[in-house]
């Protein structure tokens, strides 16, 4: 079917998780949700959980497939970001939490080089840049109120938990549902094999 001229979608390009580091990301999860303190708040389901490196907004549907081309040429033949240790971050602090994340240290520049590849790829494509600095992150929870999160997110829930790595890229269209938003893969790119 084509598209109608005109016709966008809400779309984002993010980094899919190993097995193992889905894992312990997930275990952090659990484990902040179980602790004591936890404020009421919408858990990101383990199997939505990913790295975004681009949100697109209303991306032309036209543009989804040289999107999808111009992500499998940055990652085609090419290894994954070295592995990242994980920390517990709160956006836009942690004294007035809305928004919990696991920060994946990104000590080489990798992560960062590379959504900075997809930011002028999007931009090829009419997306508008982002004006935040890039922080490299999965979300666990967004929380109902402000809260203050610093004796919540206490250090030790990641110590421990090891590290997390890139296995591929992926183009996802965001649909908005009443239960939350639902996830199609547009396009996916496995990254090579070290």
């Amino acid at each position: 079917m084509a598209a109608k001229k005109g016709e966008t979608m809400r779309a984002f390009v993010a980094l899919d998780l190993d097995t193992m580091g889905l894992r312990r990301v997930a275990r952090v999860a659990d484990r902040l949700r179980m602790g004591s303190g936890a404020p009421s708040a919408t858990w990101t389901a383990h199997a939505a959980m990913h790295v975004t490196l681009k949100f697109m907004g209303e991306l032309p549907v036209k543009a989804a497939e040289p999107v999808a081309e111009g992500l499998r040429t940055l990652v085609e033949g090419k290894v994954a970001p070295p592995p990242s240790a994980l920390a517990l971050a709160a956006f836009p602090n942690a004294a007035k939490a809305r928004i919990v994340v696991v920060e994946l240290a990104d000590a080489s520049g990798a992560l960062a080089s590379l959504a900075e590849r997809v930011e002028k790829l999007a931009a090829k494509h009419g997306v508008p840049k982002e004006d935040r600095v890039f922080r490299p992150h999965v979300t666990l929870a967004r929380l109902k109120l402000a809260y203050d999160a610093r004796r919540w997110l206490r250090p030790e829930l990641t110590e421990g938990a090891g590290t997390c790595t890139a296995k591929t890229i992926t183009l996802y269209r965001s649909h908005l549902e009443a239960e939350g938003a639902k996830y199609e893969v547009l396009a996916r790119y496995a990254f090579a094999s070290s």
